[in-house]
């Protein structure tokens, strides 16, 4: 079998798997939900009041594509950087390119901790 094609179905059973479970967990936590609400309604409460006791207040961060984009970037950087030293650098030294990608991640990751401003 070809490697690119192997790859490519490692990848995308592994995109299938994340995408599934997380479909599951969102329909289980849907369905203890749904069985609380009845719980609620059975015991005479308003469920209005209980949806806005249990709402999740925006968990999202403000600059998660900065940060996302920032990493992607850099794992990118890392995979050509370390497939040029594969390449170029001659007998044991060209590991080191396996070495560039988790490299860039880190520095990415450096970088958006040193530049990005906490939240008070």
């Amino acid at each position: 079998m070809d490697h690119g094609i192997g790859l490519f179905l490692l990848l995308f059973g592994a995109g299938l798997f994340v995408l599934f479970y997380g479909m599951r967990l969102r329909a289980a936590r849907v369905d203890r939900l749904a069985r609380l609400y009845e719980q609620a309604m059975s015991a005479g409460h308003d469920p209005a009041g209980l949806k806005a006791a249990l709402d999740e207040p925006e968990q999202g961060d403000p600059q998660g594509n900065l940060k996302a984009g920032v990493i992607l970037l850099a794992t990118a950087l890392g995979m050509v950087a370390g497939l040029w030293a594969a390449q170029v650098m001659p007998g044991p030294w060209r590991a080191l390119g396996f070495a560039l990608i988790p490299a860039c991640i880190g520095a990415a990751l450096l970088w958006i901790h040193y530049s990005l401003a906490p939240r008070a």
